[in-house]
């Protein structure tokens, strides 16, 4: 790509990004609930999330989201039910 090409998808770029962040925003809050340290500590998350998928991000059309730090927590629970009921599980 050149510069010309990038500069050309900017506007379309920067509204794709501020959609993608107005509709992520209440599952960020809501993956910070259900983590049991707040809905801050969602946003937080989906911020650095965010951060380090536009930065280290290897292709243009690489979508992220506030689903990253929500499978630490899934995983977290998954593994506390199934260490406190081995016999049946979830």
């Amino acid at each position: 790509m050149t510069v010309a090409i990038k500069l050309k998808n900017l506007k379309g770029d920067l509204f794709g990004g501020l959609t993608a962040a107005v509709v992520a925003l209440p599952l960020a809050l809501a993956f910070g609930v259900a983590s049991g340290i707040g809905p801050i500590a969602g946003l937080y998350g989906a911020i650095v999330l965010g951060l380090f998928a536009a930065i280290f991000g290897g292709t243009p059309t690489q979508i992220s989201g506030p689903t990253g730090p929500m499978t630490v927590v899934m995983a977290s629970i998954v593994t506390f039910f199934l260490a406190k009921y081995p016999e049946t599980g979830l």
